[in-house]
């Protein structure tokens, strides 16, 4: 896989937390707390004292749908 063939994955399959929430459908907090339990788990994530987190799209897209039907 070349450069330019890893920053197109990248593109269409990581997002940054703000939509990741939108995914979800949860608020600030919510996501937060989801993450502290290990709901969701972070892909990739960078930085010690201020951190970078990237998700993977398609598990933001399952953990919605399963947080859906439990409801």
């Amino acid at each position: 896989m070349n450069n330019q063939e890893i920053k197109k994955w990248i593109k269409n399959n990581l997002v940054m937390q703000e939509e990741a929430r939108q995914i979800t459908g949860q608020s600030v907090s919510a996501f937060n707390q989801s993450v502290a339990t290990g709901k969701i788990i972070p892909f990739i994530e960078f930085g010690e004292s201020r951190k970078t987190r990237l998700y993977l799209k398609a598990d933001l897209e399952e953990y919605a749908r399963k947080k859906k039907s439990a409801k």
